[in-house]
């Protein structure tokens, strides 16, 4: 009996013994099994880590909603209207704009591709309204208020970001150049310099659009001669300035013809219409200094023109009085209807030499 248990025991023993190895391998595949699911777990969190990192300096919104405007006294003071849930989409024949207090604004345009919003300065003035289009995913206008109090020292912010009150699906990711074009401003972020603020909003997509840098943009250029032209004609009484584009051909007063084009925004990989002109529309008062509203004075008393300049490098060259013509001009070209506010505006003429030119 003892001699069997004994055996028994040595057997049981011995196969404790044959099981060990086993039982390693068994240990062994387990941690196999831990070290590839940690691997995959590092590979997408390092993906992960990636795309974050792609989308840094991309303001996230929700959906669009118009500011509202605060009740300001004379000529700004707002028709209170329904802020819809989206930007406006607003037509050219339209005789109604966004604000009946605003001078600058250009007739409302209903038409689906436009979206038209505006932006509020943080000391409760208007920055100024824009017309964007989801087809070109640009500007088709920008309308502002040009006086020197929006001049001060802030400092250039250089963010460019998604403007918050349109769908962030129909603006270009702007975080660098768009490759073979320039940002280029509608509304100068040196023409907004009274606050941080007011200058960052100049940094949003909606007033953003491809340009030549290389004698257009740059210093000299005849895109920057136009800009300086037209910051010259700042007054006390204010100037109201509508900027666009035109992304139809066009031959300018040279008889240089530019055709129309799209050009793919290295940022995303989408197409972005290339305006084949660009144009600023200017009205003030011949004076300058009356103290009164441009909707209170007389055909007389005002003066308004359009200067426009094709789209290609042309570096020293200055506006000149080939580049004038009347705003009902311009309104025939581009189709849109500006300063409806303004009934006595005198947009059938535009006098060179009430420019200067």
């Amino acid at each position: 009996m003892i001699n069997q248990r004994t055996s028994r025991s040595r057997t049981r023993r011995k196969g404790r013994r044959s099981q060990s190895p086993r039982g390693g391998k068994r240990q062994l595949l387990y941690l196999g099994i831990i070290l590839v699911l940690l691997g995959c777990k590092y590979i997408y969190e390092d993906r992960l880590a990636d795309k974050v990192d792609s989308q840094d300096n991309v303001e996230q919104v929700a959906e669009p909603t118009l500011p509202a405007a605060p009740a300001t006294s004379g000529e700004d003071k707002p028709v209170v209207k329904e802020t819809p849930q989206e930007p406006a989409v607003v037509a050219r024949s339209s005789k109604k704009t966004i604000r009946e207090g605003w001078a600058e604004l250009p007739a409302d345009v209903e038409q689906k591709d436009f979206y038209t919003t505006y932006h509020m300065c943080d000391d409760g003035r208007r920055n100024y309204t824009v017309c964007f289009s989801r087809e070109h995913r640009c500007p088709m206008w920008v309308a502002s208020p040009m006086h020197p109090s929006y001049k001060g020292e802030a400092s250039r912010s250089d963010a460019f970001i998604f403007d918050p009150t349109l769908p962030m699906d129909i603006q270009p990711l702007l975080r660098r150049s768009y490759g073979e074009y320039t940002r280029g401003h509608l509304l100068g972020s040196a023409e907004r310099t009274s606050s941080e603020e007011t200058n960052r909003q100049t940094f949003y997509a909606s007033n953003i659009a491809p340009q030549l840098q290389v004698g257009f943009n740059a210093s000299n250029g005849a895109w920057n001669n136009l800009e300086r032209f037209a910051d010259r004609q700042s007054c006390a009484d204010t100037l109201y300035v509508v900027t666009g584009c035109i992304f139809e051909d066009y031959a300018d007063a040279t008889g240089v013809e530019v055709k129309a084009a799209t050009t793919v925004n290295k940022n995303d990989g989408e197409k972005v219409g290339v305006p084949t002109a660009y144009y600023k529309v200017l009205l003030r008062t011949r004076s300058g200094k009356t103290g009164r509203s441009v909707r209170e004075c007389k055909a007389d008393d005002l003066k308004c023109a359009a200067f426009v300049v094709g789209h290609y490098s042309a570096k020293g060259r200055k506006p000149t009085s080939a580049d004038i013509m009347s705003v009902e001009e311009l309104e025939r070209l581009t189709g849109f209807t500006f300063f409806t506010n303004v009934p006595n505006a005198p947009k059938h003429r535009a006098v060179a030499a009430e420019w200067g030119l």
